[in-house]
């Protein structure tokens, strides 16, 4: 359990450390890199990455569909 605890902690500051370094390169506070970052940049890749997987399953399901048999007379 120790292990993980520290594998928590190291993440854990790894990313404070990332979001104050991303604040001091775009000359905004860490609040403001943490709000860009997690109000917008993961909701919207998450909406994009679920439009792919609905647009990967529509066309799975056309490829899946049995082709029509020609009439006979």
């Amino acid at each position: 359990m120790h292990l993980l605890t520290r594998l928590v902690q190291w993440a854990f500051w790894y990313c404070c450390d990332f979001m104050v370094n991303l604040g001091n390169r775009t000359h905004t506070s860490y609040n403001e890199a943490n709000t860009w970052v997690l109000l917008l940049l993961i909701p919207g890749l998450l909406a994009l990455l679920i439009g792919v997987r609905v647009g990967q399953s529509v066309q799975l399901w056309r490829l899946r569909r049995p082709a029509p048999q020609p009439r006979r007379k």
